[in-house]
């Protein structure tokens, strides 16, 4: 794909056109994935997460459900349980704290450029967040028209777990990371019973980012989903309904001028 497909179809998704909503994009090597599996099941087990459901936290506008619980990998502070700067859109001073604690989240963690936030989080059987919408496009400090992109690698899912996207509603296989677009009316649903867990994580869309996720950057233990196995079909479509949003950072005239962007 070239830069202009991409920017298209992720400009084209976040406007509700169609465009670029879910893409499998990379497979984690079996024996890497369990390695960060057991990490993040570890984690989940030993720290102090954040419950959304509270007031005061970043992302109850989303209207949570059930148990809801998150852990902020990448902070300033360090403490995984603040989640403070998670959408701040600046990559500066953000660290993983925690790293050496968990080596093979951490070394995953560490393969991705221009990090603005790594989040592992957690739904509780028959919980989850309401349909919402975030925005994709922002204003850059450079005055330019840039994009936040979202990954998803589910750790821990079944059946039950469900992710709507613009009505679509997709399944998303464990071990596969996923280009999420979170400019869609989306919502996540745990129907089962037992926990959903996905690491999840946003990134500037630079040109390095760009490599990453759609290019052909070298990223050791990870092989690159092609052909019609990049383009998850949904399971099944419904109407979105009522839903909370977040206001736009820029115009639809000034959404033309999307362009990969500098890190800040």
């Amino acid at each position: 794909m070239t830069v202009r497909d991409v920017l298209l179809g992720i400009r084209a998704a976040a406007e509700h056109r169609g465009g670029m909503r879910c893409r499998a994009l990379l497979r984690v090597a079996p024996d890497r994935f369990a390695a960060i599996a057991a990490d993040v099941e570890r984690l989940c087990r030993d720290e102090q997460p954040s419950e959304v459901t509270r007031p005061g936290h970043v992302t109850r506008w989303t209207r949570p459900f059930g148990e809801v619980l998150q852990w902020s990998l990448l902070s300033r502070s360090g403490r995984l349980d603040d989640f403070s700067t998670d959408h701040d859109r600046s990559c500066a001073g953000k660290r993983f704290a925690r790293a050496a604690d968990y080596p093979a989240l951490g070394d995953f963690v560490a393969g991705w450029p221009h990090l603005v936030n790594v989040r592992v989080n957690a739904l509780g059987p028959h919980s989850g967040l309401s349909p919402h919408e975030e925005q994709v496009l922002f204003r850059t400090r450079a005055g330019t028209i840039g994009a936040r992109v979202r990954l998803h690698l589910p750790i821990a899912t079944g059946a039950g777990a469900e992710l709507m996207l613009d009505g679509g509603v997709y399944h998303l296989a464990a071990g596969t990371v996923y280009f999420v677009n979170h400019g869609c009316v989306h919502a996540a649903a745990n129907c089962g019973e037992a926990a959903r867990i996905h690491l999840v994580w946003d990134m500037l869309l630079t040109r390095a980012v760009f490599d990453c996720m759609f290019g052909d950057a070298d990223l050791p233990g990870l092989a690159r989903v092609a052909g019609a196995d990049a383009e998850p079909r949904p399971i099944r479509t419904e109407a979105v309904g009522a839903y909370e949003r977040l206001a736009p950072d820029v115009t639809r005239a000034e959404a033309e001028w999307l362009a990969l962007c500098e890190p800040q």
